[in-house]
């Protein structure tokens, strides 16, 4: 994915891991059994630095070869941290049945795959996880997006306003949309690298049906990693399901 290839240079800079995000993912990991943790799209590896932290067995895959080796090199003083190049697809054969407490799968990454193929990656996350083990996901909000239309989010930016990158998403059809970029780096001038990537938007009701035929019968939805109340207006959607 070249689009990824040119993100990692300033993947952290604008997608740094906040207080409140780090703090649920320290008390999941906390409250589980046996810290067993598989992070599918895991990106630069930034959201399994606090479960490593906690001495936690982690197995994080990306599809980008870029990002995975920017993973490899953050996580590289953990002896319990494995960093595979791999997409949903290979999730069964990079974690065994019921081998983990808590599969990841963040930053708007489901959707990055057609539905059918989502539903396989949830059915197979089911199998992955251990009775009682736990799937936290975040995606947008894609009832906010209106039906053969553009929506705009508001740009984000790196802290020091060095990087930022402006985001736009057009519908291509009933089921598709196009992700749109525009990448700002650091540079006499700044660099600026347009991009448009593929989605396949995943709404809360179907993400609810999938998530009930791959097994997980409560999910419970929220609008932010403080799981404050999810809405239609909610810009985001984190989901927290169990394994019953």
């Amino acid at each position: 994915m070249p689009f990824y290839e040119q993100l990692s240079e300033a993947y952290d800079a604008l997608f740094p891991v906040s207080p409140v995000q780090r703090a649920l993912l320290r008390s999941l990991a906390e409250s589980l059994p046996a810290i067993r943790v598989a992070d599918a799209g895991c990106g630069s590896g930034a959201q399994l630095l606090p479960i490593a932290e906690l001495g936690g067995l982690c197995t994080g895959f990306d599809p980008d070869e870029a990002m995975a080796s920017l993973a490899r090199r953050k996580l590289a003083i953990f002896g319990d941290v494995r960093i595979e190049t791999g997409g949903f697809g290979d999730l069964p054969g990079l974690v065994p049945a019921e081998s983990v407490d808590l599969v990841l799968c963040l930053g708007n990454s489901l959707v990055h795959v057609p539905q059918d193929e989502a539903s396989r990656f949830l059915s197979d996350a089911f199998v992955a996880l251990a009775p009682g083990g736990q799937l936290l996901l975040q995606i947008l909000n894609y009832d906010r997006f209106a039906p053969g239309g553009e929506t705009v989010l508001s740009p984000i930016g790196s802290a020091d306003g060095t990087v930022s990158m402006a985001r736009r998403y057009r519908w291509e059809g009933g089921r598709q949309l196009r992700f749109l970029t525009e990448l700002t780096l650091p540079g006499n001038p700044p660099r600026v690298v347009r991009n448009g990537i593929p989605l396949y938007p995943v709404r809360p009701g179907e993400l609810r049906k999938m998530l009930a035929e791959a097994g997980f019968a409560d999910a419970k939805f929220h609008s932010d990693f403080a799981l404050s109340a999810f809405s239609n207006d909610s810009e985001a959607l984190v989901c927290l399901a169990q394994k019953r």
